[in-house]
């Protein structure tokens, strides 16, 4: 069955059994009302009458009549003091009836009053005892058919009102189940392009609802898996680039030493030559692998880190070809305007720059920009890694060659080197920043990039915290 079946089916069952319980209810309400109405005036009459009947002779007078004489002369009275459809009982019996019916077994009726229908006619019976002589009742027979009549075509207004509310309700819930499975019947149909591999679909829907919330989230979902998808095309495609100059190193010289007398100081550097080929390719595979596991597992497992502790792990990772180069390395705490250096690991507040991250991607981060200034650096430079708790911010700073300002907005693409010749003679991979803006992506901050020629670069790492608090600053700025 449809949904739209389901929904108009369980509209109208419901609004079927609501008016119904509410119609019979109303009617019947009405129907002894206008009953219990019609009795009691009946019954006032009654008791009118009953004034006017004992006023024509004392119980004295009557109780000293015969038998015979009494009731003749009840029965004259009785009809001078009452109306059309009264009639005079005494006990069971109806000895004088002015209405259009024959009285029939009048102990049938014990209530105060009771309907009855002949044929197409109902009738009010009502039975009251007079107070003297003893034994005898007035019995009232009023024709109330006018009254279920009132009460038919109030039945009838009330059916006319229900369907037409009935009509109403069913539309427009079918009209709302249409509508609604319309939309989903384009969500429906660009999750079917999206499993087909198509990412250009798009549902734009103008309600506020439930259904315009999922619709955005499908289009955003679609957005992403297109541009994950894009990167990691282009990825793949740069890194097959790029393997085939240190796999053609490796299969030349190889093929020398196999088919080429060498001395032996040429296959010393033919070796060489291929280790270093190779240590590229390792090099490559090794920040290749990690890419791409961020690619594809947006959400990271966090835990508060202290920063100071991961920059001093880096610090001894490196520590060698920093002194190979004579590198001074610095690790500096900003205090406001003032720079605190930071001597000894074990001197260092501990916690006094946590973040919520994942500790082994801020190692390979902090690695990868540290691993990139010394590569930028002459024998004799100089690394500054400035925490600045305050911005939740850590900024890496050399005074190296620097990068042209062409190349800045494409440096953190993968592959791309501004200095080609110089990254091939460091082993560099070209992935180095690429993986690094990954994991800031991955931790929701903001990777800074600045540099000048000549002078040096400033690579600044704000996290997620600090990045949320900017954005919100910057909206009140606008508000103002």
């Amino acid at each position: 069955m449809r949904i739209r079946t389901k929904i108009t089916g369980l509209v109208a069952g419901v609004l079927s059994l609501a008016w119904g319980i509410c119609g019979i209810f109303a009617v019947n309400q009405y129907m002894n009302f206008s009953v219990e109405k019609a009795a009691a005036a009946e019954m006032e009459k009654l008791e009118l009458a009953e004034r006017v009947f004992v006023q024509t002779g004392t119980e004295e007078e009557l109780d000293s009549m015969g038998e015979i004489a009494r009731d003749a002369y009840l029965k004259y009275q009785f009809e001078r003091c009452y109306q059309k459809g009264y009639a005079l009982l005494e006990g069971q019996a109806c000895i004088k009836n002015l209405t259009e019916y024959d009285i029939a077994a009048p102990e049938a009726l014990g209530d105060p009053y009771a309907v009855q229908k002949l044929g197409e006619t109902y009738l009010l019976l009502m039975k009251k005892q007079l107070p003297y002589p003893q034994g005898f009742w007035v019995m009232s027979v009023k024709d109330i058919t006018s009254t279920w009549e009132e009460g038919r075509q109030q039945a009838k207004g009330f059916l006319i009102m229900f369907l037409f509310v009935f009509a109403v309700s069913t539309g427009g819930a079918a009209a709302i189940a249409s509508h609604m499975l319309k939309a989903l019947e384009k969500l429906r149909a660009q999750a079917e392009q999206i499993r087909k591999g198509d990412f250009s679909g798009r549902v734009v829907l103008t309600s506020r609802d439930e259904l315009k919330e999922l619709s955005d989230s499908l289009n955003s979902m679609s957005d992403q898996i297109r541009q994950q998808i894009e990167d990691l095309e282009l990825l793949l495609g740069a890194m097959a680039h790029e393997m085939k100059t240190p796999l053609t190193n490796i299969l030349g010289y190889a093929d020398s030493l196999l088919h080429v007398r060498l001395t032996e100081r040429q296959k010393e550097l033919s070796l060489e030559a291929i280790c270093r080929s190779a240590g590229r390719l390792n090099q490559m595979s090794g920040k290749l692998q990690q890419l791409i596991g961020l690619y594809e597992n947006q959400e990271i497992e966090t835990r508060p880190v202290d920063l100071e502790e991961v920059i001093q792990c880096v610090y001894e990772e490196n520590k060698d070809k920093l002194d190979e180069k004579n590198v001074d390395f610095q690790i500096l705490r900003r205090d406001g305007i003032h720079l605190q250096m930071v001597t000894e690991p074990d001197s260092q507040e501990k916690g006094a720059m946590v973040v919520q991250g994942d500790p082994l991607l801020l190692l390979s981060l902090f690695g990868n920009l540290i691993s990139n200034s010394l590569k930028a650096l002459e024998e004799g430079g100089r690394i500054q890694v400035i925490l600045d708790e305050m911005r939740q911010s850590v900024c890496v700073r050399d005074n190296g060659s620097g990068i042209p300002k062409e190349a800045l907005p494409h440096v953190t693409k993968a592959f791309y080197m501004a200095d080609k010749s110089r990254s091939r003679r460091q082993q560099g991979s070209g992935l180095g920043l690429a993986l690094a803006e990954r994991i800031v992506q991955a931790h929701h901050g903001e990777l800074e990039i600045e540099s000048c020629m000549g002078e040096g670069t400033e690579v600044t790492v704000i996290f997620g915290d600090m990045k949320q608090e900017r954005s919100k600053d910057d909206e009140k700025k606008a508000g103002r």
